[in-house]
């Protein structure tokens, strides 16, 4: 059963490459986000029609696998449908692949939920979206499976005083910008990803290992799989911050959490699990820590 539907084509800029020679974390999410407005489309619930309705699309949870690398130039599509429809979300699909030779690149699990855009809470469904989204139906496959981060793996119990205790270091801080925010007046996902990106730098020089001396060694950082958990809105003006811990992996995987925080507020505002590799810039291949970093983090 696949209802499935081609939502997003596109290329993968220079400017959205890092050090790394790969496109960044958060314009997968970028993509993601422009391919779930077409699948809005698709469902009878676009963008447009939100003056009308009062009725918005919101995303509560992420899962993400990222299955390979993607470089300048290459073609990018994305397909999406959906898995399960409830009261008042609906879980969707969404599958990433380079256009020239179809080679999955990264595949999208993803809650989302009707946004009552006055009351800022989630509203049941339309009866005419739930009908379309009948006609999408389809189920997840194998490769976008929990690997490494089950939905349990991601901690809800958040807040400063608990970071604080377990000693989460400050990786960002920042604001949220008028462009960062979308048509329902807050900030786009891909944009806790680019905070996320943004926090990696840092976490990898509190490891013993940070860009310059990966450079030095021919090294670089891939991240393999990641879950996000949005617990409220960021509104343009509204400044925000970072806590990051790293958790212990197994083999030459490492794991780590990024909890995004108001810095209006101190309220938290996502969570994110993630899993990464180190790897070799030549040879494209995933290498051990080196021991002086694993010491490090299993102290």
């Amino acid at each position: 059963m696949s209802g499935m539907i081609d939502t997003y084509r596109g290329y993968v800029s220079l400017q959205e490459c890092d050090e790394m020679g790969h496109m960044n974390i958060q314009h997968y999410i970028a993509k993601g986000s422009d391919s779930s407005f077409n699948l809005r489309v698709a469902l009878g619930h676009g963008a447009l029609t939100q003056a009308e309705t009062g009725l918005g699309y919101v995303a509560l949870e992420h899962h993400i696998r990222f299955h390979r690398e993607l470089r300048a130039s290459d073609l990018v599509v994305i397909r999406a449908g959906v898995v399960e429809v409830r009261d008042k979300t609906l879980r969707i699909y969404q599958e990433m692949r380079e256009a020239l030779d179809g080679t999955l690149a990264a595949t999208f699990v993803v809650d989302t939920g009707c946004l009552d855009l006055a009351t800022r809470r989630l509203a049941p469904w339309p009866e005419h979206v739930r009908a379309a989204a009948q006609n999408l139906q389809t189920e997840l496959p194998a490769e976008a499976l929990p690997r490494s981060i089950p939905p349990e793996a991601v901690e809800r119990d958040v807040s400063l005083a608990r970071a604080d205790a377990l000693g989460m270091i400050e990786t960002n801080r920042s604001v949220v910008n008028t462009w960062e925010c979308d048509t329902n007046n807050h900030m786009n996902a891909r944009f806790f990803m680019a905070r996320f990106s943004d926090a990696q730098g840092h976490m990898w020089a509190h490891a013993g290992l940070g860009r310059h001396e990966q450079a030095a060694r021919g090294l670089a950082t891939a991240t393999v799989e990641m879950r996000l958990v949005y617990f409220r809105e960021l509104r343009a003006g509204e400044t925000l911050f970072v806590r990051t811990g790293i958790l212990p992996g197994e083999g030459r995987t490492i794991r780590y959490r990024h909890w995004l925080f108001s810095g209006d507020t101190g309220e938290p505002a996502c969570a994110a699990e993630g899993a990464g590799l180190l790897f070799d810039k030549a040879s494209r291949k995933a290498v051990p820590l080196p021991e002086t970093v694993r010491a490090r983090l299993e102290t």
